[in-house]
């Protein structure tokens, strides 16, 4: 998590940076066996040296980015939520509330589907 505080500083509103290093914290206590870290310049966790979940700050949301497999499973309740999204990546408007349920059923969902997975990504 010591990476990720780093890239805390670089998000301008106090309070959106507080919500977004919540959000964080949150991940990284949801399951023992993920690893935050920064790699491409963006807060990621992985499980055994493999992605699990990826972030991105903006200035008036969050992008959340799974596995593209994951993220179609789940596109469906994405949508049913209201939250934008593009073609692997939804978003989390920092005046809303963060949709921790769906996230954790992401992270459940990626972990079991990359439990035997030796690379960094899907192939």
């Amino acid at each position: 998590m010591d990476e990720i505080t780093s890239y805390l500083e670089k998000i301008e509103n106090p309070v959106y940076r507080e919500k977004f290093r919540e959000v964080m914290q949150w991940v990284s206590e949801y399951s023992e066996d993920l690893v935050g870290q920064i790699k491409w310049n963006q807060p990621m966790f992985t499980a055994h040296d493999t992605f699990i979940l990826g972030f991105f700050a903006a200035k008036q949301h969050f992008s959340v980015g799974p596995e593209k497999v994951v993220f179609e499973e789940f596109l469906p309740t994405i949508e049913a939520a209201g939250l934008k999204h593009g073609k692997k990546t939804f978003q989390v408007n920092f005046e809303a509330e963060v949709p921790y349920d769906l996230l954790g059923k992401i992270i459940d969902q990626t972990m079991i589907l990359k439990q035997d997975t030796t690379t960094f990504w899907l192939r």
